[in-house]
């Protein structure tokens, strides 16, 4: 069964076997290192320069092509370093596209369970068919079948923690320096948002929303432009009260004070640390469902796929 499975999947790309078991075996390093670090409380420059090096190496051994996609292991590596140490809110951007590409490995593996689940039915009835082929144990049956059952909940997960990634960077775009960008993020998290602009988003994570995962957004929307209007009203108000008392401040102090003012008035529209726990939790799901596919159907091939999932 796990042969039958492996024997399944595409040819090994041009770049021959041995070049592939190479990039393997590196990416193979990649993993042992970014685990025996960790991404810890503090930044640990060392230790980053030791993988940027890695990686350096392994591109150097395997040239991107231009259709080249990033491996499971580097789009790990990468999505947590802008959690922690530090959640960079700056980058919710980069880290949504980083998102939707961990989900594109989540649904492969449930699609790879899917098709090998049907494989196990299929030996499972005709034993005399092949032999040679080995039948999932117990444990790899439950494992598979758990992927693939819990599919609509995963997803589901992904998407309300997206919806919330991009309403936190909104309220983050109403103080921050690169304010300026707030219409063209809008406009990426909520295409269509502004009548007679028709500019369609630049962000993975829109293609192939269904129809429920749409209201989703659309709901968000609707809260996210009551939040601007509440904003722009308040702001309003609030420099008639300066004008009134004459409040002389300079530009630093007159930036200061409104972000602080902001911040007591609107609250963030969730909490990060339990934003950070929801991601973390996903990634961990999802990086155990990768790695016990690796280790289920253990080719080239199968890696392979995994490798151009995106």
């Amino acid at each position: 069964m796990h042969g039958t499975f492996s024997a399944a999947k595409p040819k090994v790309p041009i770049t021959g076997p041995c070049k592939w078991t190479t990039y393997c075996r590196l990416m193979q390093d990649f993993y042992q290192m970014v685990t025996a670090m960790g991404i810890c409380s503090e930044y640990n420059a060392e230790g980053h320069r030791a993988i940027y090096d890695h990686i350096s190496s392994i591109l150097g051994k395997e040239p991107a092509s231009t259709d080249a996609q990033s491996p499971p292991t580097l789009t790990f590596y990468a999505t947590r370093n802008m959690l922690r140490p530090y959640f960079i809110l700056g980058q919710i951007p980069d880290l949504l596209d980083c998102l939707a590409m961990v989900d594109t490995f989540r649904k492969y593996a449930v699609d790879a369970s899917s098709v090998a689940l049907s494989w196990q039915e299929y030996y499972v009835k005709e034993p005399s068919s092949d032999s040679d082929k080995t039948l999932l144990t117990e444990r790899e049956l439950k494992k598979l079948q758990d992927y693939v059952t819990n599919d609509e909940h995963d997803r589901l997960y992904y998407i309300l923690a997206t919806k919330n990634l991009c309403l936190l960077h909104v309220y983050y775009l109403m103080t921050a320096p690169e304010s300026c960008m707030l219409a063209e993020r809008l406009n990426d998290y909520f295409p269509g948002c502004f009548p007679g602009h028709d500019i369609p988003s630049k962000l993975l994570f829109q293609h192939g929303l269904s129809d429920s995962e749409k209201q989703i957004m659309e709901e968000a929307y609707q809260a996210c432009k009551e939040f601007i209007l509440d904003v722009t009203q308040w702001e309003e108000e609030r420099e008639e009260e300066q004008k009134q008392f004459l409040v002389t401040l300079t530009a630093e102090q007159a930036d200061a004070a409104f972000e602080q003012a902001f911040r007591e008035k609107f609250p963030p529209p969730c909490s990060q640390e339990e934003l950070i726990s929801d991601l973390d939790y996903y990634l961990n799901t999802v990086e155990k469902m990768i790695r016990r596919m690796e280790n289920y159907f253990p080719s080239d091939m199968v890696l392979e796929r995994l490798k151009r999932a995106v």
